[in-house]
């Protein structure tokens, strides 16, 4: 569960006494075969993180591997139906379904996934694991290079080495050109309508072409209650599961709730980074269903609580970290349904 890059940590150039210290943290990792767990800060007033630091000793680099890891509020854990059988209301295991691929789709599946193998008769392969490379990395470091050495001209073109794995091989293309055919058919594929731009309202949910019932394919429940432990991802689901503003209304009432719950009983700012994400994830949906005084009203709310102290003695370091997060009322520049002014948004935040 790694969340981001990893960073490659070497001693400060032309310090000796610090490259002759990770020297040995290396070594001593690398012999017994372990890693090491450290906590990370990465500048003042920033919130720690887990890092985790694995030894790399070669013949002419060593140097520690470091990955961030997640804390257990990073971890989400959902449950999705089988994907070999479908179960029905009453329990009912079927093995034989439209939703489920029959013999003809399975044989067409594994006819081009064998076309598309990237390594030919001979054992070579298209792309060799050691020569690929990250496109993204690839295209900033390269211009990051070349206008050091050129800044007063233009990006570069990509290089043709560059390209090459931009697309697929011809002899693939030509190789499982069939193989798509029979597959299209077998699957049934059919062209996906455009999406509709503009904000979503309440409205019909769209019906497929292929006429599946999406939410029940995605057993997708309606919730009425939303779980404290895991209250983002359900108030997400359940706004996505409903079309009532009665609804809508319940559901942000049990949000706020949750997030007054984290406030009070949070250890100093433990629990702030929840709280903030929380009110965003609230503030974007509420401008998704074009209904901003819902949120307004909530914030409203819990400014004038976190003011008396009600959630708690000095919790205005929480008002300052939602000024700076940009979560203060929404106002008629942003939705045009909202009554509330700029100057009148900007004085809210003020804290008094």
């Amino acid at each position: 569960m790694l969340l981001d890059n990893a960073n490659m940590l070497v001693a400060q150039k032309g310090n000796d006494k610090a490259a002759w210290a990770l020297s040995s943290l290396i070594h001593a990792l690398f012999e017994l075969g372990s890693v090491a767990i450290a906590r990370f800060v990465k500048k003042d007033m920033a919130e720690p993180v887990v890092t985790l630091l694995s030894p790399l000793v070669e013949t002419d680099i060593e140097c520690l591997i470091e990955n961030v890891l997640p804390f257990a509020e990073d971890i989400r854990s959902y449950r999705f139906p089988p994907l070999d059988k479908v179960l029905t209301v009453s329990g009912k295991s079927l093995t034989q379904h439209r939703n489920l691929p029959g013999d003809e789709l399975l044989h067409a599946m594994d006819d081009y996934v064998d076309r598309m193998s990237l390594v030919n008769d001979d054992g070579q392969e298209y792309m060799a694991m050691d020569d690929t490379f990250s496109p993204v990395l690839h295209t900033i470091e390269g211009a990051i290079k070349y206008r050091a050495v050129h800044p007063d001209e233009g990006i570069p073109e990509k290089a043709a080495a560059f390209l090459a794995y931009a697309k697929q091989p011809e002899e693939l293309q030509t190789r499982s050109k069939e193989a798509v055919a029979r597959l299209i058919r077998a699957a049934d594929v059919k062209k996906v309508p455009p999406k509709l731009k503009g904000r979503r309202r309440y409205h019909e949910p769209e019906t497929p072409l292929s006429g599946l019932d999406v939410e029940a394919l995605l057993r997708k429940e309606k919730r009425s209650r939303i779980s404290a432990d895991n209250a983002v991802p359900e108030f997400k689901q359940a706004l996505a599961a409903t079309d009532d503003l009665d609804t809508v209304k319940d559901l942000l009432k049990q949000m706020i709730g949750i997030i007054e719950n984290q406030i009070r009983d949070s250890f100093g700012d433990a629990n702030y980074d929840r709280v903030v994400e929380g009110l965003g994830v609230m503030r974007e949906e509420m401008l998704g269903l074009e209904e901003p005084v819902l949120y307004n009203d909530a914030l409203r709310q819990l400014k004038s609580k976190i003011m008396a102290e009600e959630l708690g003695v000095n919790r205005k370091e929480l008002w300052w970290r939602i000024r700076i997060n940009k979560l203060g009322l929404i106002d008629h520049g942003q939705s045009p349904v909202s009554d509330v002014t700029q100057d009148e948004a900007d004085a809210f935040m003020i804290s008094k």
